[in-house]
């Protein structure tokens, strides 16, 4: 072993040869902290830990504390390790186990289990641990030099492994988890030690000696690297490659329904580390073990053309590798491209960049798409839940398997439209049709495909559709028509395909073909129609709709937004007024609603979220990319050179950092997480403060933070030392994958307002919304040159000083009117209600309902009716909500028959609306996207120094909304 005690004051030197190591504070020395690292190699790679102690010798304490240990992050040397060295981001800040500090002498142990465990299997490397403690404290524990060995620190690690792969520790009298099978022989169960290897915990119940080899150990394992291997040939799937002979680890499986790739042929294979198992406690969702791999093999018009590679390097959900090769002409490799190729050896095939892969397998938790219980569920060749059961593979094991209900036509067309819709058409994206099966499903009634697409307005209106699916009818079918259609995202799929799957298609109309219409219809439609005042055709006229409906699920502009659970559908609660006689909201010169379009100002952009300008800048508009760059229109033209790129990449940690300053990440490119928010200081002018709102690198934390304009380019940040940022205002845990919120803008009373989302936490019951400790699911106030929270908020103890209103699931969007100071929230729903809530100007203190409600209705039938009613609501089962979209009230001079009128939208089903305030109730609520004729999805609306207003596509356009 080694170690080292690190001084604050002397941040270049550290105490390697002590007798002691120490903790706290003391003197001269400021804040003390010891690392400490443990030789592991006595104990097997991959073995099952079933304890792990690590124990230090006690030599003084005045009074009881905790002494925290963090696994270090970085390599040391013992004689050269540093408080500078070391810093504050070379350890874990979240400690893996105290150490009971009490006062006298004597052994003093923690449990450090889970952390060896990790570094026994290569899951995160061992550079050991750093022992701290509260300045206020200090402790003193014997280092490795002192000479009394029985004081030295010591690792006790009891393990179990087995010589011939299975590993179950039954033959130990332990039940270490993993395939419970017949007792192997030659079974071990040791302590090791870093000074010297002690007496065995326990003993084989086989009477079978102690083995020193370690069947669960592979080594051609790949390392646990988030970056993939240059060649094919690295990824462990052939012994041979240029034979094209596979490893002996490496077995082949087929899905029980094919995922369409343009007609080209495909052979998948998978390994699974030894002595694992697949956790199938949850037969939806599949958790694979760390080391797992998979591989697809491409073959196009007879060449082979790519093979992909998905490994699984950690424990994080996002701890996945994905890769594509590109094969040689020659046939002897294939190559790492990440930018992906089209016309792969000149065929009609492309192969995807890295980043496409999310888009796919980022939905959903598993992030493998043909290896599933359904899919799976077939009689081979190649694996099977059968053959994977009886060999134990599986914690819960199902031989049977699982397949969609049904007769042999609706069965097909269901794991169809499951295997190539349903990873993004589910309950956690934003998808409002959902087509994923769940092993639950034993009718064809119970599936969502059913619930959410027989005699359901779909979100897409052409001539002649007339239902998502349309029972008896595929022609008027909108599925029917977007797998028939190629060459915009209104395609099924969206991406990955250039040919349609007429097969494919095929069985789906069969299925619709002999659909008979829902009970109560004598059309197939009706399902929804109860749900809404108003109809798919008021789109085209312009009528008013009291409250929107769509099905589906929610989620906000950046992202997918998961989870299920909700109330049940009814009519809305705003007080609209149908037709389109309402008053413009300019006086009795207009009549109605202006008619307008969308004019494009930019083009290009890559994932926009955001534009604003800073106050009487009537040149410059800032515009967000997601990802963390801030790009400039200055103009009218889009500068090529970014006003700032503060890009970390899209996993948290970054694997690669994409800019020299890599401040955001973002846990995949489907995550609702990055660069989404930003507000200019009302002095920005003369001050050039401005600040941001990310998910910050390396975990994601919600983060709000100052930034500054460069003294000598008025188009560019400062980026000096100190100004990366200047000062942060919150910094908070929050994972950064969905409902994070976003908005930034300062109020009438020149403070900081600022929307952050509940983080989607599960169950929903307890969301932070309702926990008034917590910043999220909330609308903050902050004072930016005190970085508290100003008079006027919530108070009371254990209140978080920031919170301004609480009760809030994922505030995408807000704005003030910036006449009246009245504070716009939209909230997005869960699966059942989108919310537009308006606060009348200071008032703040308010409770919006989450998680108790969704809109103005209980989440739990029977629950007690809590906080303040949105002033609109849409529902999601008639067509048009999925995921509200927060605008501005229109204050600028180029229309003026809409000045005074709210506008706004929704990401999930791609419809406007516009509506008046009177300061107690909504007036003239009026559906504008016949005009605004627009599929595109607005990730956000923004407005200019002038008051103009713009909408914002994630798709990468800005459109300034002009009169027709």
């Amino acid at each position: 072993m080694r170690d080292a005690t690190l001084w604050q004051n002397a941040p270049a030197w550290s105490d390697s040869a002590s007798p002691n190591l120490s903790t706290g504070s003391a003197g001269s020395a400021g804040r003390r902290r010891s690392l400490v690292q443990f030789d592991l190699s006595p104990v097997p790679t991959g073995a099952t830990v079933v304890s792990a102690s690590m124990i230090f010798h006690q030599t003084y304490k005045v009074e009881s504390s905790a002494i925290s240990v963090h696994r270090v992050m970085v390599p040391w040397e013992e004689r050269t390790a540093a408080w500078r060295s070391v810093g504050d981001s070379g350890f874990e800040r979240e400690s893996a186990a105290t150490i009971a500090a009490e006062a006298g002498v004597g052994a003093r142990a923690a449990e450090v289990s889970p952390l060896v465990q990790a570094w026994v299997l290569g899951t995160a490397q061992n550079h050991g641990v750093l022992l701290d403690e509260a300045p206020a404290h200090n402790t003193s524990l014997r280092s490795s030099e002192i000479g009394n060995v029985e004081e030295r620190p010591r690792l006790d690690v009891c393990y179990v492994t087995c010589s011939d792969g299975v590993r179950n520790g039954l033959e130990a009298g332990i039940d270490c988890g993993g395939p419970h099978c017949a007792p192997c022989t030659g079974a071990s169960s040791t302590a090791a030690s870093s000074s010297a290897a002690s007496s065995s915990a326990a003993s084989s119940s086989t009477g079978a000696s102690s083995s020193t080899d370690d069947a669960c150990a592979d080594p051609a394992a790949l390392p646990p690297d988030p970056l993939p291997p240059e060649r094919l040939s690295e990824t462990g799937l052939y012994a041979d490659i240029k034979t094209r002979s596979r490893a002996a680890n490496t077995v082949e499986f087929r899905p029980a329904y094919e995922l369409w790739s343009d007609g080209a042929a495909k052979r998948r294979f998978v390994y699974l580390p030894r002595c694992s198992t697949i956790d199938t406690s949850d037969m939806d969702h599949w958790s694979l073990p760390v080391g797992t791999r998979f591989w697809k093999e491409f073959r196009a018009e007879g060449v082979a053309v790519e093979t992909r590679l998905i490994h699984r390097f950690g424990p994080g959900i996002d701890d996945w590798v994905f890769a594509a090769y590109a094969w040689d002409p020659s046939g002897n490799d294939a190559f790492l491209v990440e930018d992906g190729v089209e016309d792969a050896r000149g065929t009609a095939h492309d192969i995807p960049r890295t980043e496409d892969c999310w888009e796919c397998h980022g939905k959903l938790p598993e992030r493998i798409l043909g290896f599933s219980a359904l899919q799976l569920s077939h009689h081979g060749p190649g694996e099977t839940i059968t053959s994977l059961s009886n060999a134990g593979w599986l914690t819960a094991p199902r031989p049977g398997g699982v397949r969609p209900p049904g007769d042999a036509t609706a069965s097909a067309a269901l794991g169809y439209l499951h295997a190539n819709c349903g990873n993004c058409h589910n309950d956690t994206g934003v998808a409002t049709l959902r087509t994923r099966l769940l092993a639950a499903n034993t009718t064809v009634e119970s599936t969502d495909t059913y619930r959410t697409g027989v005699g359901v307005t779909p979100s897409f209106w052409e001539p002649g559709v007339v239902h998502r699916i349309t029972a008896g009818d595929p022609e008027s079918s909108a599925v029917v028509r977007r797998m028939a259609h190629r060459g915009s995202r209104a395609q099924m799929p969206t991406i990955g395909s250039e040919a349609v799957d007429t097969a494919g298609l095929a069985t789906v109309r069969a299925w619709i073909e002999d659909l008979k219409p829902p009970a109560g219809s004598s059309s197939g439609g009706g399902s929804a129609a109860s749900a809404s005042s108003a109809s798919a055709s008021s789109a085209a006229s312009g009528s008013a709709s009291a409250s929107s409906a769509a099905s589906g699920s929610s989620a906000s502009a950046s992202g997918a937004s998961s989870g299920a659970g909700g109330a049940g559908a009814g009519s809305g609660s705003s007080s609209a007024s149908t037709g389109s006689g309402g008053s413009g909201g300019s006086g009795g010169a207009c009549s109605g609603v202006p008619r307008l379009k969308l004019t494009q100002v930019a083009s290009g952009l890559e994932a926009p979220l955001f534009l604003t300008s800073p106050p009487g800048d009537a040149s410059r508009k800032f515009v967000l990319e997601k990802d963390g760059v801030v790009r400039l229109i200055k103009n009218g033209v889009l500068l090529s050179t970014p006003f700032l790129d503060i890009r970390g990449g899209t996993s948290c940690p970054p694997s690669r950092p994409a800019s020299a300053h890599p401040l955001v990440c973002t846990p995949s490119p489907t995550a609702e997480g990055g660069l989404l928010g930003m507000a200019f200081h009302p002095s920005y002018a003369s001050n050039g403060r401005f600040w941001l709102f990310y998910t910050a690198a390396p975990r994601g934390n919600v983060t709000i933070a100052e930034f500054r304009r460069s003294a000598a380019n008025p188009d560019v940040a400062d980026t000096s030392a100190g100004s990366l940022p200047v000062r942060k205002l919150l910094d908070t845990k929050h994972g950064g994958w969905n409902h994070a919120g976003g908005t930034l803008a300062f109020g009438p009373d020149g403070h900081l307002y600022a929307s952050v989302g509940d983080a989607a936490v599960t169950p929903y019951s307890t969301s932070p919304a309702k926990d008034l400790s917590s910043p999220l699911g909330k609308i903050l106030r902050i004072n930016v040159d005190t970085g508290l929270g100003p008079s006027g908020n919530l108070s009371g103890a254990g209140v978080n000083p920031l919170v301004w209103d609480h009760g809030l699931r994922n505030p995408w969007r807000f704005s003030f009117d910036r006449r009246t100071g009245d504070l716009y929230i939209a909230d997005v729903g869960q699966n059942a209600w989108e919310e537009l809530n308006i606060e009348p100007a200071r008032t703040g203190r308010r409770n919006y309902g989450w998680p108790t409600m969704e809109g103005d209705h209980c989440v739990s039938s029977g629950c007690s009716r809590v906080g303040v009613a949105p002033a609109v609501e849409h529902s999601h089962s008639s067509g048009e909500g999925g995921s509200i979209t927060g605008g501005y009230v229109y204050r600028g001079s180029a229309i003026p028959c809409l000045q005074g009128r709210y506008v706004y939208g929704d990401y999930g089903t791609h419809r406007f609306w516009t509506l008046r305030w009177d300061g107690g109730a909504v007036r003239d609520h009026v559906e504008i996207t016949a005009d605004l004729a627009s599929s595109l999805p607005a990730a956000s609306f923004g407005e200019d120094a002038a008051g103009e207003l713009y909408v914002v596509m994630l798709t990468g356009e800005v459109f300034r909304i002009d009169p027709r």
